[in-house]
């Protein structure tokens, strides 16, 4: 589903890109999957940064930082990936890649 979200966003389907990224997240929760779950939700803070939805995708990578998900989300991978290119000049963005990831949530 998460592949297919993003075939959907390379095609400006930007809703239905979305959607599937939802339910991609929503079909193996963190808290059912200590492995899988983590990568649905990155997958889903991508999608996000990607379609304009920068407070959403704050808050799942914020999520992320505050558990073991270093194989999918680390302050350093933050830094370099250009996925996170459309949200980088973001105020809250820039919180977490200074490190305050579990500040209050952002406004």
């Amino acid at each position: 589903m998460m592949q297919l979200a993003w075939v959907n966003l390379a095609l400006g389907h930007k809703a239905e890109a979305l959607h599937l990224a939802h339910q991609a997240s929503e079909s193996l929760p963190i808290g059912k999957d200590a492995i899988g779950g983590p990568y649905f939700l990155s997958g889903l803070a991508e999608i996000e940064a990607q379609t304009g939805e920068t407070n959403e995708a704050i808050g799942n990578l914020r999520q992320l930082l505050s558990i073991p998900a270093g194989l999918f989300v680390s302050i350093q991978r933050l830094r370099i990936d250009p996925v996170w290119d459309p949200i980088r000049n973001d105020p809250g963005f820039q919180q977490l890649l200074a490190g305050k990831e579990l500040v209050g949530p952002h406004e």
